[in-house]
């Protein structure tokens, strides 16, 4: 591989670069691709678990300043 085109897939999105490699069907790039969209659902769930624990947190601050007041 060139460095231009080296260059080119470092730029692409994780999901770009599953989608290449699935439509090029070749095996290990096929077994990469997958298991990379699997890493992207686990960002995916951490990223709405850290969005929830965030309201969770502003919640409970504020019951605690009402509780103060």
């Amino acid at each position: 591989m060139t460095n231009h085109g080296r260059t080119y897939l470092t730029m692409l999105s994780d999901a770009e670069l599953v989608r290449m490699a699935l439509d090029r069907d070749h095996e290990l790039a096929v077994v990469l691709a997958e298991r990379l969209s699997v890493l992207l659902d686990v960002e995916d769930q951490l990223e709405q678990l850290q969005i929830l624990y965030d309201r969770l947190v502003a919640e409970n601050n504020a019951l605690r300043d009402d509780a103060a007041e």
